[in-house]
């Protein structure tokens, strides 16, 4: 027997008026210069943020009201009927439960990561250290070019260790820097490990600084900052966490390269993420003849930028590929480009759109480009004067190549699809073997058909004559030769000679299935059900069940909608899912197949869910018992309830 339930409150009325969501300060840790008092100190900034979910692991956070009158709202969306809009899915929840996905999620769930956010600061921003020890942090906010400039020349080597009963630290500081006049440059590392009672980081840091000074207008300098960082850092309540980074800050240009990887309350996650304006492929054989400052595209095959996507080279795909088409649908299937001509006036684009409407079929002018793909070709002129442009998908353009003459090629032509208004195929010697214009000469081109290419007389027209010299015309096969009834239908098709198939709408007279392989689902629905005091029950839903050989059994899902009589009391009720064999004898056999309890408090609504399984050997019916218990205090009152029963291989 297999038992789950679900329950949801679905009334929920906060006392007092709502005056927004409150904004609350951050916590800041007083320094004492007591070590006990200051680790006292930040237990309690970590319990409190760890219980605000400001860190560590969510499912740590305390609940507000807000959160649970979000959580009811947000379920009588998820009831709304929903259509997708452009670029989203319809996703079905179960339980009549649906919502819309973006496929740009995706990108939702790159912002964020810590990887991201990390990337995206500057190398002047102080919060990119947040996450160390403060000794740490204030060695690595130290300008290298202010130091430079200081110091002047100078290399360099500091260490740095601190051991007590809660806290322990090791640093080591490596400085190369040289500075004359306006001119500054340092290079500065730091490896560092700590240790407190629940946390641990090991981590390595390296700076690089050049600054020129008055280098722009305003007098401001100009600086170049690279800074590498590499952590690893295990959290009692953050978790784990290795990240590596490199950052590159030019001025106000910044490019960036990361990989992270977190396992934070169960919840693993591994992130790639590159920050930069371009992001190209570029293949090595560009350098073998030497350094080429403009490689061809062929040394390109991909690239990346705030534009697009570009690929120069083949794509080999070992899956499924989703295109979002922008709210197009496909209803009869994705059409071939078409090749057409389009009168003999000036290029007009408006005349292109329409010259492919009308070539499909259609009347009338179209409102829109929604009927174009990328690949139709039109052509509009005459003589010398003829353009021929492509829909790319957004635009009417020049062919890459357009040939409007004749064409030469002593090699081989190799191409996926060939598409001709017109077409000659002839033999080595010259003569036609198959013109569009002409019937196709059989005699001796096609000894794969045996007889048939050497019979005198055979071919397809009008009429078709047979050996003895009978001539039938074509439309008269049907009639003239036997047609398929319940008689003959073995002569012309085998047993099982169909695998699958697809029909529309079939009308059957008497449908015999091998093995009763077709799901059959039963429902029971009602609504309103007599009140049900203390120590009384109830019997709802009726579902009959026919038995059926080699049955795998059925599945049993109930749902109700209850709730209290009183204020101020509560009540304990029995939700029994139970089956019947032997109906109408002398001895009828009940047992339960599924069940559970819940509670109900004052008068507040609940949503229950009890699932069962059965696998009768005979007709069987299924109905649930609601039983309230004799410890309850109050009474109480089922709104609506819905019985399936689903299964069975029927």
């Amino acid at each position: 027997m297999a038992t789950s339930i679900t329950s949801l409150e679905r009334r929920f009325t906060p006392k007092g008026r709502d005056t927004g969501e409150a904004t609350l300060p951050s916590l800041m840790l007083p320094r004492t210069g007591n070590e006990a008092t200051d680790a006292a100190f930040a237990r309690i900034k970590e319990h409190l943020e760890v219980r605000e979910g400001r860190r560590g692991n969510q499912w740590e956070r305390v609940v507000t009201q807000r959160d649970i009158a979000e959580v009811n709202t947000a379920i009588d969306a998820l009831k709304e009927p929903k259509a997708a809009g452009p670029g989203e899915v319809v996703v079905s929840l179960g339980g009549g439960l649906t919502a819309t996905m973006a496929v740009s999620a995706f990108e939702a769930s790159i912002r964020g990561t810590r990887l991201y956010q990390d990337l995206r600061k500057s190398l002047d921003d102080p919060s990119r250290f947040d996450d160390l020890r403060a000794e740490v942090r204030d060695v690595l906010l130290r300008s290298l070019a202010e130091e430079a400039m200081r110091r002047g020349a100078d290399i360099s080597t500091t260490r740095q260790i601190i051991q007590n009963a809660t806290s322990s630290i090791a640093m080591q500081i490596n400085e190369v820097m040289a500075s004359v006049g306006r001119a500054a440059a340092g290079v500065r590392e730091v490896a560092f490990a700590t240790a407190e009672t629940n946390r641990a980081q090991a981590g390595k840091i390296t700076q690089l600084e050049a600054s020129l000074g008055n280098f722009y207008q305003d007098g401001a300098p100009g600086r170049v900052k690279l800074e590498e960082q590499m952590t690893a850092t295990a959290d009692a309540v953050e978790g784990l966490r290795g990240q590596w980074s490199i950052k590159i800050q030019a001025g106000n240009s910044i490019a960036g390269i990361g990989l992270s990887a977190s396992d934070a309350g169960g919840e693993p996650e591994s992130a790639f993420i590159i920050a930069a304006g371009k992001f190209a492929i570029v293949d090595p054989a560009t350098y073998t003849g030497g350094l080429v400052t403009n490689p061809d595209e062929g040394h390109i095959p991909f690239g990346v930028d705030a534009h697009g996507i570009y690929m120069t080279r083949n794509v080999y795909l070992l899956g499924s590929m989703f295109v979002d088409t922008g709210g197009k649908t496909l209803i009869d299937g994705l059409r071939g480009s078409v090749n057409i001509s389009a009168g003999t006036g000036a290029w007009s684009d408006t005349a292109a759109r329409n010259a492919v409407w009308s070539a499909l079929g259609n009347a009338g002018s179209p409102t829109n480009n929604n009927h174009l793909v990328i690949g139709d070709t039109v052509t509009m002129g005459s003589g010398t004067s003829t353009t021929a442009r492509m829909w790319n998908g957004s635009a009417w353009v020049e062919q890459g190549v357009f040939i409007n003459g004749n064409l030469i090629a002593t090699g081989t032509i190799s191409a996926p699809q060939i598409n001709t208004n017109g077409l000659t195929i002839r033999d080595a010697n010259g003569n036609i073997i198959f013109n569009a214009g002409a019937g196709l000469t059989l005699q001796g081109r096609l000894p794969g058909l045996g007889t048939m290419a050497t019979a005198n007389g055979a071919k397809i027209g009008s009429t078709v004559q047979f050996p003895d010299g009978t001539v039938m015309g074509t439309t008269d096969f049907v009639n003239a030769l036997s047609k398929i009834n319940s008689n003959n239908i073995s002569t012309f098709m085998e047993s099982a000679a169909i695998g699958n198939a697809y029909i529309g709408n079939a009308a059957v007279g008497t449908l015999n299935i091998a093995g009763g392989a077709v799901t059959s689902m039963r429902t029971s629905t009602g609504v309103g059900v007599n009140a049900i005091a203390p120590g009384e029950s109830a019997v709802v839903g009726y579902i009959p069940w026919e038995y059926t050989a080699n049955s795998t059994g059925c599945a049993l899902i109930a749902m109700f909608d209850f709730r209290g009589l009183a204020d101020g009391g509560a009540a304990a009720l029995k939700l029994t899912l139970r089956m019947t064999t032997g109906a109408g004898t002398w001895n009828p056999v009940v047992q339960s197949v599924g069940e559970s309890v819940i509670s109900a408090d004052g008068t507040w609504t609940r949503f229950v869910g009890v699932t069962g399984f059965a696998n009768p050997t005979q007709n069987a019916t299924f109905d649930m018992l609601l039983e309230n218990m004799a410890s309850s205090k109050i009474g109480v009152q089922v709104d609506r309830y819905q019985i399936m029963a689903t299964g069975a291989l029927r």
